[in-house]
């Protein structure tokens, strides 16, 4: 994940967990979680756009043959 090892990723939970008050981790997760779940949704719609293009510029390079 990123070039980190599992025990940085636990490490740094703990600072989270540390430095964040422990209450307000629920709402600190959901608000991730949509951030990842849009993050994600823009990159399927930009890699569906590539794969249309892409199919386009074969269909017009087998027209021209």
């Amino acid at each position: 994940m990123f070039g980190f090892g599992f025990s940085e990723v636990i490490t740094l939970c703990i600072v989270v967990i540390v430095l964040l008050n422990p209450k307000d981790l629920p709402k600190i997760m959901h608000k991730l979680g949509k951030l990842y779940a849009r993050i994600m949704r823009e990159f399927n719609g930009a890699r569906k756009t590539y794969h249309e293009f892409e199919k386009e510029i074969s269909e017009i390079n087998i027209e021209d043959e």
